[in-house]
């Protein structure tokens, strides 16, 4: 007897109520699990001096300096978007109703089969086939050809 798969096991079973269940309850099992760790957390800070940051931060005001900067950054990441963005427009213009891609020139059989010094024979054959594996010996050159058929 087949044994059903449990509906945790293959979510496309699952209503959208129970994914979304499934995720908060989820989060919130991580969001405690992260808070049995914060004793541990604040031994090593307190440790390493973290007691700068909360000085720095909280009691000297230090979110104003990062809000500020936060600005800047803002700023120059608009500046660059502009940039680009009027590069891309620019381009757009520039190449308009020009199509300089050139066609791909048909390759024979004759020559396929010439470049790889293989039979002209084959060439159809392996051009049809689903799978090909091909063996090279040490300096290149192609040693044994195998070849499967896609099934119909």
């Amino acid at each position: 007897m087949k044994k059903q798969p449990l509906i945790i096991e293959t979510p496309g079973l699952q209503s959208l109520r129970q994914r979304y269940g499934y995720a908060l309850l989820t989060l919130a099992f991580w969001i405690l699990w992260f808070y049995l760790w914060i004793p541990l957390i604040s031994l090593v800070a307190w440790l390493l001096g973290i007691e700068f940051f909360h000085r720095e931060m909280i009691q000297l005001d230090g979110l104003e300096g990062l809000v500020d900067l936060l600005g800047w950054y803002g700023l120059t990441i608009a500046v660059m978007g502009g940039c680009y963005t009027a590069w891309a427009l620019y381009n757009q213009l520039r190449f308009r109703d020009k199509n300089r891609r050139q066609e791909q020139t048909v390759v024979e059989p004759l020559e396929l089969a010439g470049a790889f010094d293989i039979d002209p024979a084959l060439i159809l054959p392996l051009q049809e086939a689903k799978r090909v594996l091909i063996v090279h010996d040490e300096q290149g050159r192609i040693r044994r050809i195998r070849s499967w058929r896609a099934k119909t």
